[in-house]
């Protein structure tokens, strides 16, 4: 059966790769590398509208890390206005130096105000597999889920940094019965900033494979991960 190579960055979300940052990412060699929901955003905006002014900025960013990384990277998530007029939030998929394509979240917060769920598709192929993506408050949605039952996908990105209320405890029996339920691998990376925990982890249907300690709740924490798939990948 294959392997795949995925890294995930546990990273502040106010705060750019650095340089050796990057370097030790593109090291890897990984087939995706993954970054949280609210990456990056350096310019701490007062809303969604402001933030999506700086689109271009956040953008170059991931650009800069695919300078030097040549695989698929899953590139948090920005605000930005799409092609109907409305402000969404994106996840933004590039490889080798092209902006792919957008991931749009489903499940909008009121907190986000002004913001339009998303209507992108869910389930996407590059990097030779078949995956699916969740941002934030989409790991909730019955519909996706179904969808990536009757599409056998078995990977699922969660790009996360919502408020969910969960215990540390919690939030790993809730991957752990998650991707026991849907026969899925799911790979979570989360954001953190002084008042936002990361619980990174990567669950699959036989438990919890990897999770970041309770003690590095509100630390950065890179890691590479192995994960070994029936099919869907295409290498």
């Amino acid at each position: 059966m294959p392997t795949i190579k995925i890294s995930l960055y546990q990273k502040d979300l106010h705060k750019k790769l650095s340089k050796d940052q990057i370097t030790k990412v593109a090291s890897q060699k990984a087939n995706f590398f993954l970054l949280p929901e609210g990456f990056p955003h350096f310019f701490q905006a007062t809303s969604p509208e402001k933030a999506a002014l700086h689109e271009k900025e956040y953008q170059d960013h991931l650009l800069e890390i695919s300078e030097s990384y040549s695989g698929v990277i899953m590139g948090g998530t920005h605000y930005r206005t799409n092609e109907e007029g409305k402000l969404v939030s994106s996840s933004p998929i590039l490889q080798s130096l092209v902006l792919v394509d957008f991931y749009d979240k489903k499940i909008v917060p009121k907190s986000e105000v002004g913001v339009s769920a998303g209507e992108t598709e869910s389930i996407f192929i590059m990097g030779g597999l078949r995956f699916g993506i969740l941002v934030g408050e989409d790991i909730q949605s019955d519909k996706i889920w179904d969808e990536f039952k009757s599409e056998d996908i078995e990977v699922v990105f969660h790009l996360s940094s919502e408020e969910t209320g969960r215990s540390y405890e919690e939030d790993l029996e809730f991957y752990s019965a998650k991707s026991r339920e849907t026969k899925t691998h799911i790979i979570r990376v989360c954001g953190i900033s002084e008042t936002k925990p990361g619980r990174s982890l990567y669950a699959s249907p036989s438990g919890v494979n990897w999770k970041v300690g309770k003690t590095e709740e509100y630390l950065e924490v890179f890691k590479t991960l192995s994960v070994t798939v029936r099919g869907n990948f295409f290498l």
